[in-house]
């Protein structure tokens, strides 16, 4: 894959990030989406396709980065599946919930 392949806004996204390598330098993502105007979902679901395309942009609290080694790549690795098991967990929760719950908790003995 070539730069010149992607969209505008993934090319976009790239060449800021690029100023941001390694993960002291990561990039809050409301600052990102301010700098490309674009809004912080639309930066999300950008970097999630990038991630597909196989580009390497880490996030951790601090922001998005380019890791520049593995010890950096595994940080971003390690919250993207904190982020999952959190995601997994509603899924269940949701799934598995009464849709009488709220009534249940409001039922006096």
């Amino acid at each position: 894959m070539k730069l010149s392949e992607l969209q505008t806004i993934d090319q976009n996204i790239i060449k800021f990030l690029a100023e941001h390598r390694g993960i002291d330098r990561a990039v809050k993502g409301k600052i990102l989406a301010q700098a490309l105007d674009i809004d912080f979902r639309t930066l999300q679901s950008r970097i999630e396709y990038l991630h597909k395309q196989g580009c390497a942009i880490g996030s951790i609290d601090n922001g998005y980065f380019i890791p520049t080694n593995e010890d950096e790549r595994r940080a971003g690795i390690i919250k993207k599946q904190r982020t999952g098991i959190a995601i997994n967990n509603a899924v269940n929760g949701y799934t598995l919930a009464e849709l009488d719950w709220i009534d249940q908790l409001f039922k006096e003995d």
